[in-house]
């Protein structure tokens, strides 16, 4: 019997990632270049004879943006088929190995809201709090977002 193992992988870059803008509701697609960097991480990664196995999913977890679920689909752990009409359980096949892998979109998972700071970069948060009178030296966990966590 194998060790489980848990793997957290973060979505592909976006048009927002690549400038340093906070993205959490908001709905971007991934670059060309994201998409080209996550296919390129599922081919080191993903396969019967690499870091990840496919036939020994026994579940994942994904976040309803639909970035993360382009990352999914792109890693080719055999579920993309049919990401989009998710009914929880993905069959994937690789000759004769056959194994069901739970696939659940959850909320639980989602990225963090950023609330009024959605969409700014960390210096223009830092500047928008100075000039309302709040600590400029902004910290998401310390401070939270307005509107958002």
């Amino acid at each position: 019997m194998s060790t489980p193992r848990v793997f957290i992988i973060r979505h592909g870059e976006t048009e927002w990632s690549l400038n340093g803008r906070h993205t959490g509701t908001s709905e971007l697609p991934l670059t060309a270049n994201g998409e080209k960097r996550i296919r390129a991480t599922g081919k080191a990664l993903v396969g019967d004879d690499r870091l990840i196995v496919p036939s020994k999913i026994a579940h994942i977890y994904v976040s309803p943006r639909r970035r993360a679920q382009r990352t999914l689909e792109l890693l080719d752990l055999g579920c993309h088929e049919r990401l989009g009409e998710n009914d929880g359980n993905i069959e994937h096949g690789k000759g004769d190995l056959i194994n069901k892998m739970k696939v659940q979109i959850t909320e639980d998972i989602r990225e963090w809201d950023y609330g009024d700071y959605e969409g700014k970069t960390s210096p223009q948060i830092r500047e928008e709090r100075k000039a309302k009178g709040l600590n400029e030296n902004w910290d998401i966990w310390r401070d939270g977002c307005p509107g958002g966590e």
